[in-house]
């Protein structure tokens, strides 16, 4: 059994910019539904599967009206997971001496603090404003999925091949 990185240290229709936007988004699903979100890296893996799994359930309860005692259980759900998920990448940057921890971090932290925005925008905002908080959220996860966690597995998988050796 492989032993964890983590355990060992356009339309015409469209108005302008709504066609780029449709691609983006476009590209953004096809991203979630790709193998480009495994990264050969089983705990990273499945702490991205569940941290995007409970931002779409989180979307779909705003989407059908559900109350707000389970938008807001859910949402606790979402920052809980990415609590543990960041630390655990933190850890595992410390550990391995990862050069661009620094921004890393902040990316982290940035993300973070959007996700109290969004705690704080379900309380006042309308649908609309909820799921386009929520849209921009899986989306900004996404990307830093793709870059920032993509460089940082292929940085632990590289210091695991010369630990074997």
């Amino acid at each position: 059994m492989k032993e964890s990185i983590f355990d060992c240290a356009a339309s015409s229709e469209l108005g302008p910019g709504e066609g780029a936007m449709r691609e983006y988004r476009s590209a953004i699903d096809a991203m979630e539904e790709s193998t480009e979100l495994s990264f050969g890296i089983a705990e990273m893996d499945r702490e991205h599967a569940g941290q995007l799994s409970l931002l779409n359930d989180l979307k779909a309860a705003v989407r059908g009206g559900a109350p707000d005692s389970l938008v807001y259980a859910l949402l606790n759900d979402l920052v809980e997971h990415t609590n543990l998920h960041f630390l655990s990448e933190q850890l595992a940057m410390k550990l391995h001496a990862y050069e661009a921890y620094e921004s890393h971090f902040l990316e982290h932290e940035r993300l973070l603090a959007e996700v109290n925005n969004l705690n704080s925008s379900l309380a006042t905002g309308t649908v609309t404003d909820k799921q386009s908080l929520i849209e921009a959220l899986r989306s900004w996860l996404l990307v830093h999925i793709q870059t920032a966690d993509k460089t940082l597995a292929e940085y632990l998988s590289t210091r695991a091949a010369q630990q074997g050796t």
